[in-house]
């Protein structure tokens, strides 16, 4: 059974649950953090090559194509084992009644945008796909009410990520005009 699995469960979830939503793109499946993930991975990498690893279940692959732009091997391993940890956890809060914050939250996303950087400083991305990018994160000051609450129920620090992305100076005015309006 295990042979089934892509990877891990953590990432073999968020592919079947991308899969599965990808065409429903008003769906509560469509905007869970474990689908955003590989939305976020397709807007870095490509839509084609990141499914294709998972159709074939070529882990191989799949770690050649995130880290072609940079990110070494550890940060992919740490990126895939924080995913994992998150994913475990939030599974154990699912069954109790009062809910613990997930520290992995902020992490998995911290690993996201660390894999923009690497690429942008590599291949400069397009101002439009940074802000797609942006726009999936998961902080208080998101636009998605969904992606706000979510952040606000799971990450100690809802405006952690936020701040983080802002700090990079990737995408410059477009960020903070839209959040004082």
């Amino acid at each position: 059974m295990q042979n089934n699995i892509f990877i891990n469960d953590a990432i073999d979830s968020s592919f079947k649950l991308y899969v599965s939503s990808k065409d429903k793109k008003d769906s509560l499946n469509y905007n869970k953090f474990l689908c955003v993930i590989i939305r976020m991975l397709v807007l870095l990498f490509g839509e084609e090559e990141i499914l294709e690893c998972y159709e074939k279940k070529d882990e191989e692959s799949f770690k050649n194509v995130i880290t072609k732009y940079g990110t070494t091997e550890d940060e992919y391993k740490n990126f895939i084992s924080t995913l994992e940890k998150f994913y475990n956890f939030n599974n154990r809060q699912e069954k109790k009644s009062i809910k613990k914050k997930n520290k992995y939250f902020n992490l998995v996303q911290k690993n996201l945008i660390d894999m923009l950087l690497k690429k942008n400083s590599t291949e400069k991305i397009d101002n439009t796909k940074i802000k797609d990018f942006y726009e999936l994160l998961f902080t208080a000051r998101s636009n998605n009410f969904y992606f706000k609450s979510t952040a606000v129920l799971l990450a100690y620090n809802p405006y952690e990520i936020d701040d983080y992305f802002k700090k990079q100076n990737i995408l410059v005015g477009e960020v903070d005009e839209k959040n004082n309006n």
